[in-house]
């Protein structure tokens, strides 16, 4: 138990230092969208994705939830873990993250609540 107790102790000192930075470390996406052509020296991406702005995609992150949420936390495969979907630019770098859902959760169904609910401020710029 005092090795989770320790463990636990410096994650929460490296964490504190990491939240000072964060001004410093984390930049905040600028309203300048790169086209998949603009940076990408790959020929098949001008091909395949000439008018595409965003990469979306989602993974699944270990999870830690008390015992009568589980069952939503599980995932087809049996584990028990976090739907997480993260959107970038062609020039790899993270503009939005969203995080704690359920391993349970359909992609689509957190894909149309980025869209559609406000509180998330996922942005889907007009145009083609």
């Amino acid at each position: 138990m005092r090795l989770l107790e320790t463990i636990s102790k410096y994650f929460h000192v490296v964490l504190k230092y990491v939240l000072r930075l964060g001004k410093d470390l984390i930049k905040h996406a600028t309203p300048d969208l790169s086209l998949a052509t603009g940076n990408n020296h790959l020929a098949w991406a001008n091909t395949y994705f000439k008018d595409c702005i965003k990469v979306i995609n989602d993974t699944f992150i270990p999870a830690t939830v008390p015992l009568e949420n589980q069952p939503r936390y599980r995932t087809r495969k049996g584990d028990i873990k976090h739907n997480v979907l993260v959107a970038c630019s062609f020039d790899m770098k993270i503009t939005e993250i969203f995080v704690g859902w359920e391993g349970s959760a359909h992609d689509s169904r957190i894909l149309r609540a980025a869209v559609n609910d406000d509180m998330y401020l996922f942005t889907v710029p007009r145009g083609k």
